[in-house]
């Protein structure tokens, strides 16, 4: 059913948002419900809004996401499980792959017209190779078994998305580069505990560069993509990168965090090939390290992309300045506790 024939059957529009308790799950409900949509959420985690219906369970259970799914025209599926050394492996190929299948099986069982799917530029990332600047025409690595895990259950994951585009579910994936806003709970937070414990070290030399994106940017992309989303549109079948303004050293984006918590960053530089040695020796003791190959890498190579096909497709400009979005992000973690 698409969304002429929504309205004429007096069925108002909702949006399901999968993961509507995270960082990125309720920048897309705020902008939702700014637009007056009716929204409802299907988390793992109790959420705590009364503007909109909130629904516990767990992506992986179909009976649950079934029931989520009962009269809605737009699926923002943005839960997964995030990369995390210390979870069991299993849970990536669980959630994100076997999970996102059930979503996108639910939508084609139940005629909901749209998803979009929430990806990652990890899905391009081989473990060697760095990218500056590059757009959508990057492949995946030809060689998974150099991917984390995670990565590699976002490719399946997207592959599966893109692959169920038709006519009765017009998809895409909006491929997101290092988030970060209000309800982080991996970027910022690593760095701030690292401060804290008095690591005074960084990875790389500080010239490998970095796209971010603003948690309420990336919301935006999201929402001005499933406006633009169906049949034979542009935006079908299609993946893009989602970023920000400038692109910069990694550790040089946080510093202004830190600074402005009254916190001293990393200021000694290990090179990047020692880094990567260690890393490989921690590995060999432990599996649940934050310091690991693929974080050396991921900071220590170049990794930029640009947003020109979601510019060109849906109009995808980022909503929020760098000075607002650095702002309203360093006033929520003054209220945290890390």
């Amino acid at each position: 059913m698409n969304t002429a024939e929504s309205s004429r059957s007096g069925r108002s529009k909702v949006n399901l948002v999968t993961g509507g308790a995270g960082m990125l799950g309720r920048a897309i409900v705020s902008q939702l419900l700014e637009r007056g949509q009716v929204v409802r959420i299907i988390d793992i985690e109790p959420a705590k809004d009364d503007r909109v219906e909130i629904m516990v369970g767990d992506i992986r259970d179909a009976a649950a996401v079934r029931r989520a799914c009962e009269g809605v025209d737009t699926v923002f599926h943005t839960a997964a499980a995030v990369w995390d050394p210390k979870l069991p492996l299993g849970i990536y190929e669980e959630t994100n792959v076997k999970g996102t299948q059930i979503i996108i099986d639910t939508c084609l069982q139940m005629e909901i017209p749209r998803l979009v799917y929430s990806g990652t530029l990890d899905v391009v990332l081989d473990g060697k190779h760095g990218h500056l600047l590059a757009d959508e025409s990057v492949p995946y690595p030809t060689d998974v078994k150099k991917m984390n895990r995670y990565a590699y259950s976002k490719m399946l994951g997207e592959q599966a998305v893109i692959k169920a585009n038709g006519p009765a579910l017009s998809t895409c994936s909006l491929r997101l580069v290092g988030m970060y806003g209000p309800g982080d709970r991996y970027h910022l937070p690593n760095i701030i505990k690292v401060a804290k414990s008095g690591i005074r070290l960084r990875l790389g030399n500080g010239k490998a560069q970095f796209n971010h994106v603003f948690s309420g940017n990336a919301a935006h992309a999201h929402v001005l993509a499933a406006e633009h989303l169906g049949p034979g549109s542009p935006v079908a079948g299609q993946v893009y990168f989602i970023n920000d303004h400038d692109t910069g050293n990694f550790f040089a984006f946080m510093d202004p965090f830190l600074e402005g918590l009254g916190m001293r960053g990393p200021k000694i530089a290990i090179p990047y090939r020692l880094a990567y040695a260690l890393a490989w020796l921690v590995e060999r003791f432990t599996s649940q390290s934050n310091f690991n190959r693929f974080s050396v890498y991921s900071t220590c190579v170049d990794s930029t992309f640009v947003h020109n096909k979601a510019k060109r497709d849906f109009g995808y400009h980022p909503r929020f300045s760098a000075e607002e979005a650095f702002k309203i992000t360093l006033e929520w973690l003054k209220t945290q506790t890390f």
